[in-house]
């Protein structure tokens, strides 16, 4: 039982991974993610790629019939590698996607409306994240603290307010760089597949500069100030059973920093009204071991939609409604150095309105995710 029970611990870490796939709200991607570092062997290093299909399109029954904004499909990864340099210390060095977004509009509604016809959003996240242990009682509470380096890159296609059966466009271009930070703790008692994790992860401040116009209007520098939020997440798994094991998690994302996408140039502000408010993720599931080499995993996700309600409890002019999640996955390990996984989860996204005239109906969110780790 207990033999079982710790191999659950060991690959539970899929869940996450499984569910995850799905973008939640605001710009988030893959967010953020450092099981890694929980990981049982000496060393282990492990990576992921998702790919994300979205059907949500969007209507605005008092510009025309037919479809006036969609979201793109997108591709994420996660990679990183963790060692343990001294009794109850281990170090991950990691990268990933934790901001990213796409939308495309009809090039005629994005000019009627002031919009951009083309915008995508993108990012990287390279970190190193450290936890120390100590004994109390039957478990070890642990410390957990890191930096990262991160990249963030915007671009925008802009339909000009240029009357015509053309829409004459412009581009915006910026990236940038900046640091970010985190602080948690945790708590396990590996005879019981018990964990309790905290951490929280700190804001991140972004001078983005690049290139505006140069299509009609001559191109020109363009700068933005964008803070990316910070969020805390909690989360818990044992085991509840031979060969089972029980988690859950919450998450808050503070998206209410982000209400303007203010791109600075001569002239007038080139201006992006996203109105979001804070995010909450809850997540709960259960993971089997089958066999030595097979463990199979499923969860259930709540993510509250970002974009901000009037006083009328309308949303003021965004489509991100609340969705609910489903995902499945599953761990091979053919030897006990290496194990493949993959998961899919499908989120469906609850029709809905805006202020603005635009509507949607039932969308959904389609995500597949494949993974190898090899431990030592």
């Amino acid at each position: 039982m207990v033999h079982k029970i710790k191999r659950a611990l060991a690959l539970a870490a899929l869940a996450g991974s499984a569910a995850s796939t799905a973008h939640a709200g605001g710009l988030e991607a893959n967010g953020y993610n450092w099981d890694l570092l929980f990981d049982p062997a000496t060393y282990a290093g492990k990576g992921t790629l998702s790919y994300v299909m979205i059907d949500h399109d969007i209507q605005n029954p008092g510009f025309g019939p037919g479809t006036v904004a969609t979201s793109s499909d997108r591709v994420y990864y996660n990679t990183g590698f963790k060692a343990d340099f001294v009794e109850n210390g281990s170090c991950l060095i990691s990268v990933q996607n934790p901001w990213g977004s796409g939308t495309d509009r009809n090039a005629a509604y994005a000019r009627a409306t002031g919009q951009s016809v083309r915008e995508r959003l993108t990012s990287n996240d390279i970190g190193a994240t450290c936890s120390y242990g100590f004994g109390v009682g039957p478990g070890i509470a642990s410390i957990i603290g890191g930096v990262s380096a991160q990249q963030l890159d915007y671009e925008a296609t802009l339909a000009l307010p240029i009357p015509g059966p053309i829409v004459r466009t412009e581009n915006v271009d910026l990236n940038g760089t900046s640091v970010g930070w985190r602080l948690g703790a945790a708590y396990e008692v590996p005879e019981l597949a018990l964990r309790v994790s905290a951490i929280y992860n700190a804001a991140v401040d972004y001078e983005l500069d690049g290139t505006a116009f140069g299509n009609l209007l001559p191109r020109v520098g363009a700068t933005a100030d964008v803070t990316m939020p910070q969020s805390f997440e909690i989360k818990a798994q044992s085991g509840v059973a031979p060969g089972w094991l029980a988690l859950g998690s919450i998450k808050w994302v503070d998206w209410s920093v982000l209400n303007v996408l203010s791109v600075n140039v001569p002239g007038p502000d080139i201006s992006t009204t996203l109105n979001y408010e804070d995010g909450w993720t809850v997540s709960a599931g259960v993971a089997h071991v089958l066999s030595e080499e097979l463990t199979v995993l499923g969860t259930l996700t709540w993510d509250k939609g970002t974009s901000r309600r009037n006083g009328a409890g309308v949303l003021a002019n965004g489509v991100q409604s609340d969705r609910w999640s489903a995902a499945l996955g599953a761990t091979y390990r053919p030897s006990k150095n290496f194990e493949l996984s993959g998961g899919v989860s499908y989120s469906l996204i609850s029709a809905d309105s805006n202020a603005s005239g635009e509507t949607w109906d039932n969308g959904s969110v389609l995500a597949f995710s494949v993974s190898a780790k090899a431990s030592f």
